[in-house]
């Protein structure tokens, strides 16, 4: 069995997205309390006031999770980087002397270019 060593900045982005996950949940609790205890008091309606209503959930609590959500991924992303399961992109250097087959010379293509002009006016 392999040990796989977790980066200290993913350990500090995961323990980040889990309390803003919790803060989160909390403030949610919070909000449909806030939200239950005027519609107790005829304060707000339901009807009429259904934007009022998500935009006060989404400004308290849905942002959060969203926050834990990105902080939570570039925490996997980093630690996917660091013990090098991510893909490697290779490039391949031209050697000395050698010309790649699809490359022209700005004269060709300023002569292709009046080519083509001359074969497509009307």
């Amino acid at each position: 069995m392999s040990k796989k060593k977790i980066h200290g900045f993913s350990i500090i982005l995961y323990v980040l997205a889990g309390l803003l996950t919790l803060y989160a949940a909390w403030a949610a609790v919070e909000s449909h309390g806030y939200i239950s205890s005027m519609m107790e008091q005829n304060q707000i309606s339901v009807s009429g006031s259904e934007y009022d209503i998500v935009n006060f959930y989404m400004t308290n609590s849905a942002q959060y999770v969203l926050y834990a959500v990105i902080m939570g991924t570039l925490g996997w992303m980093l630690q996917k980087n660091v013990t090098g399961q991510a893909s490697h992109v290779t490039f391949s250097r031209q050697q000395a002397g050698s010309t790649p087959s699809n490359d022209r010379s700005v004269e060709s293509e300023g002569e292709d270019f009046e080519e083509w002009f001359r074969n497509n006016q009307n």
